[in-house]
């Protein structure tokens, strides 16, 4: 009886890949969004100021047709921002990743993770009033690296059902697009939020695995 329900208790975790009724979800529970009404989950998807952009973004996952992008030669900072909007189902933790195609961005480009307003909060790094009710804050380097993959921004936060977080992804500081500065711009290309398995339910993934294992030899 106990081999049983544990077998159950594995495969429904095994195949509860929808999980976010909102959202089409990839086999593992993430959710990807693409910037392109090409790609998956579109509408949780905004910006102001970008434009298109024919940079296909090549991460796994991706099929959207093209990116965004906004010019950073010129002072704009988190006025001109790209937006992924996720609210979660269940209370947990996640990994965020982003992907952006190859572009000439900026070294520091600015990623936020927040809930509030998309300006006006506290002051960024750059002397910017950025998003308010900031949950985490970081800079990656999109200048022809890192490119058409997924790179991890933040790592185990945890986030709360029913809160809506936003990823905000700016130009900080206006580009030089020199010698000294190459850059000129930022890109949207795609986010992933990833729920973080907790230690229980790998345990009875692992047990599952293997009494399911054992019945197909048996």
């Amino acid at each position: 009886m106990k081999k049983s329900i544990l077998v159950s208790l594995a495969v429904a975790l095994l195949c509860s890949g929808a999980v976010y009724g909102a959202y089409v979800t990839e086999p593992d529970g993430s959710v990807i969004i693409e910037s392109r009404n090409t790609g998956k989950n579109f509408s949780a998807y905004s910006d102001f100021g970008f434009a298109d952009s024919s940079g296909n973004v090549g991460a796994p996952g991706c099929t959207a047709t093209g990116s965004r992008y906004s010019g950073t030669t010129m002072y704009y900072g988190p006025s001109r921002q790209a937006i992924f909007s996720f609210t979660p189902d269940t209370t947990g933790l996640y990994d965020i990743s982003l992907a952006w195609p190859i572009t000439a961005g900026q070294h520091n480009t600015a990623v936020v993770l927040y809930t509030g307003a998309m300006s006006g909060g506290d002051l960024d790094p750059w002397g910017n009033a950025g998003p308010s009710g900031v949950v985490q804050r970081t800079t990656v380097n999109m200048h022809y690296v890192n490119s058409n993959q997924w790179n991890l921004v933040f790592d185990d936060v945890e986030l709360q059902a029913g809160t809506t977080y936003k990823v905000g992804i700016y130009g900080g500081y206006m580009s030089l697009h020199n010698d000294e500065d190459p850059s000129n711009r930022v890109v949207a290309g795609a986010a992933m939020f990833t729920p973080v398995p907790e230690p229980t339910t790998l345990v009875l993934l692992a047990a599952g695995g293997l009494l399911l294992r054992r019945r197909r030899t048996a």
